[in-house]
């Protein structure tokens, strides 16, 4: 008779096994084991499933198991297999396997040497598991993300063209209308008789001045949406042209440093509109919120990466940058955006502040950056 005992040991093994099988089963993760000495090899029962092979069949040995991989996941199986075996560590690779049913698929695979007390290696355990979906879903992400930066990009150029065509349109009609209203206006004034002119002045001063007003206001607005200077001077007029108008509506102290009094060579015309709205959104953050009585605008060579720095400085108050993104928080969805560009662009984005030290925007940007514009 057996002993009640072992009935019950014998019971909690074949519980164990079966918890141990259906858990394989749920994971698609197989497990073997490779006897050194023998070269004989154990499969469990979701390896046999996992690699379409009849349990009929038996356990294949080591050179008929490597012929279910790609000939480069081959090479790599082997080049491990003795990793572990000469190192004793455990190792890990990604394997490309051809089923018989044709399919490919893809296992990720751990080896764990088994040494005995003289640290020789006699056994190697492994694990395999199925990655094929996973696999699938992040090549689907990845995709998926490609299209979105790719749309990014496409939104940026749109925005970039429409302000272009608006501020064309505003400096093409209405300013010289303007122009021509002021000179008709002037020759109206003129031709009045004197006793009317003296009566009328203090009219007339305040229609001129708000001709003036006008036409300086539709100039500054052509500068925020977009210069002309960007498009046919460069970036480096266009910032002055933008710091000048900026300066006498805030009355900050703005400077511009820019190495040899040019922008450096490699500063493709994308990089041009990025760093210009990178500087406009920065000033207008810095007018809103800073409080700072003096801002630095530096560009120039990145030395470190060959690449383009642009940095932007202020001695305003500062922020808790723990706090950038939250709902309420000063400055937020600008810098935000900043950065988006610049990473969209392949380029790194940097901000260092805390409350009371002034803010520094510091973006590096490389040499050929990915095209976030174009002009036509």
């Amino acid at each position: 008779m057996r002993s009640p005992r072992l009935e019950a040991l014998r019971a909690a093994l074949e519980k164990a096994e079966f918890r141990l099988a259906a858990t394989q089963d749920l994971a698609r993760v197989g497990d073997w084991e490779l006897d050194r000495h023998t070269g004989r090899m154990h499969w469990s029962r979701e390896l046999f499933r996992l690699f379409e092979r009849p349990e009929a069949l038996g356990v294949p040995d080591l050179n008929e198991a490597l012929g279910y991989f790609s000939l480069d996941s081959t090479n790599r199986t082997r080049d491990l297999f003795w990793e572990a075996i000469d190192t004793g560590r455990r190792c890990a690779l990604e394997q490309e396997v051809l089923l018989p049913s044709g399919e490919e698929r893809r296992h990720f695979t751990v080896i764990v040497p088994v040494a005995d007390e003289t640290g020789r290696v006699f056994r190697l355990y492994g694990t395999v598991q199925d990655i094929t979906e996973r696999r699938r879903l992040e090549s689907e992400r990845l995709e998926h993300l490609e299209r979105l930066e790719e749309l990014s990009r496409h939104l940026v150029e749109i925005e970039e063209r429409e302000r272009r065509e608006l501020a064309s349109a505003l400096h093409d009609r209405a300013s010289p209308n303007l122009a021509a209203l002021r000179i008709l206006f002037s020759s109206l004034a003129e031709a009045l008789p004197e006793s009317a002119r003296s009566e009328l002045a203090p009219l007339l001063e305040d229609a001129s001045a708000l001709l003036a007003d006008t036409t300086a206001g539709i100039r500054e607005i052509c500068t925020n949406l977009r210069p002309a200077t960007l498009d046919y001077s460069g970036l480096l007029p266009a910032l002055r042209e933008y710091v000048a108008q900026f300066r006498a509506r805030t009355g900050l102290d703005v400077r511009i440093d820019a190495e040899s009094g040019s922008a450096p060579p490699a500063l493709s015309r994308a990089a041009q509109t990025l760093c210009f709205r990178l500087v406009q959104e920065a000033l207008t953050n810095c007018a809103k919120h800073a409080r700072a009585g003096s801002v630095r605008i530096e560009l120039g060579a990145d030395t470190g990466t060959g690449g383009i720095l642009l940095q932007i400085g202020d001695d305003g108050v500062g922020f808790d940058l723990s706090r950038l993104g939250e709902a309420g928080s000063t400055p937020g969805l600008g810098l935000i955006t900043m950065r988006e560009r610049v990473e969209l662009a392949g380029g790194d984005f940097r901000l260092y502040t805390r409350p009371g030290d002034g803010t520094v925007i510091e973006v590096h940007l490389p040499a050929e950056p990915h095209p976030v514009e174009t002009t036509r």
